[in-house]
């Protein structure tokens, strides 16, 4: 008989809670997809970064389980309080609460069984959708084959089996303890209100509020300049204060707006705002500390996209800035023929430059500027850098013969415009003096040389006397080249001209295993390095954000169609007093969107404050200054897109709801 009514129930909840069948559905097929994408051979064989992804989204995982835990742990409760009173009557009748705490167990278990099903084929659905973002990353001609194994599903009833025994153990503690009173009027509660007196609420709003300025400015003196490290235990009190001042500044800004609007009769008066702003107030009032909850979740979710997007930028950018040759590699005099013969086993050759790095013992920039670890100052030819210009796609330069070319990185711009009058003319260790034409920061590579920062160029006559430090081979070739080449490559190099090998201390690659190469750079292993973290961070920021997007608007749909019910007799009065439903729609409308809107206002600020506070370390690694601005507007409306369509079904969910009665 029990099991009986328990699917029958079950059968009602479905109708009833939709939209969270739908979010808890969502929830585990993200999940399965992530265990699918995770556990691919084909995607953790792509290069040896990706090796480390299954691990990361391991982890994701587990904070992940935490977030849908509370999701569905709110959504029983929430279920359990709109049948409080039907399980109330249930005990009046003589069943017993051991009884009725089997039958709210089996329902929610075959509710949850049922989203675990169906969301098996949508999470493969999902998964083959990211095989094609993964495609697209690594530039692959076809899609990653997603492997459907044991594991990605054995993990997924883990999850499952983990988060039900949890809110189930939580809600038969909650039953256990009720009294058929509390069960018939269960109903009726609301979370208590933090404030009692004005005074009180001013002063928590206040504090609240001071916590957060204090918060976002101790954030961002943590990213003041390139060279300082951001103290992790700053950082971590200012996400503490957040928190805390989302909470605070969340309970108390409702009656604020409430108290503005009545003390102001032209707003008071004017069309519903009243009507508004009072069932905004008691609404923010009965569930504050929910709503800062989802406060933090959706602050949590832009940070996350602003990371995932400062860090794909940085990754990017690295390309061109570490490796923007095909092939660049520091060698000894004499020596190019044979890397050239060797590289023309793999690849066809398109251009490349055979150049010398010269030595100027004066360090006119060193000695001003103090950057790189070489010792001295490294001269490069005019003839030779336009070369290397047109190589990478660059526009060339031109110099009088009295004149001279600097170009640093990016973090040493701001160093320049300081020295710049320092370094107006220098004078080579050859005699040759030289004035200053111009200095750059843009188009800076480290193939140009390791461990300097910058590089002084000169025309070809002012060379002359100076001491050749290095020398260099840069190749393009037609086809891309690849990280498995680079290892044969780095091989080569080290057996055949280092004269410190030591053959009988190799690894299995046949590399010295004490030995770095520092100045040998493949584009490919670079781009599949760089395309490897790339993947690792984009899918778990995407996985959390996705997660908590879903958590967030689950609540606010559910508290929101729960009270179309309660205000069928207001919008029915309104009705009948001339209200014509277009317009009661509009109330509607403006009732749900400042519900809405009011915890998504906070998290936009500290998202902005903290990727413009990130930018000032990020700005160096990345195209432009303001680039992070296009990034956190993509993100917000992403964000948003989704946010948009839980409203949409709410609103419309609501309507349908208010014309039933």
């Amino acid at each position: 008989m029990l099991s009986k009514l328990a699917v029958r129930n079950a059968k009602r909840s479905i109708k009833d809670y939709v939209i969270y069948l739908i979010t808890v559905t969502l929830s585990f097929s993200l999940i399965f997809a992530f265990n699918l994408i995770s556990n691919s051979k084909q995607v953790l064989e792509l290069n040896s970064i990706m090796e480390n992804f299954k691990y990361a989204m391991y982890f994701a995982s587990a904070f992940i389980i935490l977030i849908v835990c509370f999701l569905i742990n709110y959504t029983t409760k929430f279920m359990f309080q709109k049948r409080s009173k039907e399980f109330g009557t249930y005990e009046l009748l003589g069943i017993t609460k051991k009884d009725i705490t089997k039958i709210f167990t089996l329902e929610n278990i075959i509710l949850g069984f049922f989203a675990l099903l169906i969301s098996i084929p949508i999470g493969y659905i999902f998964s083959i959708l990211m095989s094609s973002i993964i495609m697209n990353i690594f530039e692959l001609p076809e899609l990653v084959k997603i492997d459907f194994g044991k594991t990605p599903i054995l993990l997924s009833v883990l999850y499952f089996i983990i988060i039900y025994i949890f809110v189930l153990f939580l809600a038969k503690k909650r039953i256990k303890k009720m009294k058929i009173h509390d069960l018939l009027y269960f109903d009726k509660k609301n979370e208590e209100k933090v404030h009692k007196k004005k005074a009180h609420r001013n002063v928590i709003f206040i504090i609240s509020l001071f916590m957060g300025i204090v918060a976002l400015v101790l954030f961002r003196k943590q990213f003041v300049s390139v060279g300082k490290e951001p103290s992790i235990a700053i950082i971590f009190l200012s996400t503490i204060l957040i928190i805390i001042s989302i909470y605070g500044v969340t309970i108390t800004l409702s009656d604020f707006i409430l108290n503005f609007i009545l003390k102001r009769k032209s707003l008071k008066y004017k069309g519903d705002n009243l009507f508004i702003a009072r069932t905004f107030s008691s609404k923010v009032k009965s569930m504050s500390f929910t709503l800062g909850t989802i406060t933090v979740l959706i602050t949590l979710t832009l940070v996350v996209l602003n990371i995932s997007s400062l860090f794909k930028g940085m990754f990017e950018y690295q390309i061109d800035l570490a490796c923007p040759y095909d092939i660049a590699m520091e060698i000894d005099e004499g020596t190019a023929d044979k890397f050239i013969d060797f590289i023309k086993e793999e690849y066809t050759i398109e251009e490349k430059i055979i150049y010398n790095g010269y030595e100027d013992k004066n360090n006119s920039i060193k000695n001003t500027l103090d950057y790189g670890w070489r010792d001295n100052d490294r001269v490069i030819k005019l003839s030779d850098f336009n070369k290397l210009l047109e190589m990478k796609g660059s526009k060339p330069i031109s110099l009088k013969d009295d004149e001279y070319y600097l170009n640093v990185t990016k973090e040493y711009k701001e160093d320049i415009f300081k020295s710049s009058s320092k370094l107006k003319e220098i004078t080579l260790s050859n005699g040759i003096t030289l004035k200053q034409k111009e200095f750059s920061s843009e188009g800076y590579t480290f193939s140009w040389g390791a461990g300097y920062g910058y590089i002084t160029v000169v025309p070809d006559i002012a060379v002359k006397d100076l001491d050749i430090i290095e020398t260099h081979l840069i190749v393009n070739t037609k086809e891309k080249t690849t990280e498995e080449f680079a290892r044969k490559l780095k091989k080569f190099y080290i057996i055949e001209f280092d004269d410190e090998f030591d053959s009988e201390n190799k690894n299995e690659d046949g590399y010295d295993i004490t030995y770095s190469i520092i100045n040998l750079e493949v584009r490919g292993e670079n781009e599949a390095m760089n395309k490897g973290f790339m993947t690792i961070t984009a899918f778990v920021c995407f996985y959390l954000a996705l997660i908590f997007t879903a958590v967030v608007g689950t609540i606010l749909a559910i508290q929101s169609l729960s009270d179309s019910t309660q205000y069928k007799y207001r919008y029915n009065v309104l009705n009948k007093l001339g209200v014509r439903e277009s317009e009661l729609n509009k109330i509607i409308f403006k009732q749900l969107i400042v519900f809405f809107i009011f915890p998504l206002i906070y998290p936009v600020v500290v998202s902005f404050c903290t990727i413009s506070s990130m930018n000032k370390i990020f700005q160096i690694a990345l195209i432009n200054e303001f680039i992070y601005l296009g990034y956190f507007f993509i993100n917000l409306a992403i964000f948003l897109l989704i946010y948009i369509i839980y409203f949409l079904a709410t609103y419309f969910g609501f309507k349908r709801n208010i014309e039933k009665g």
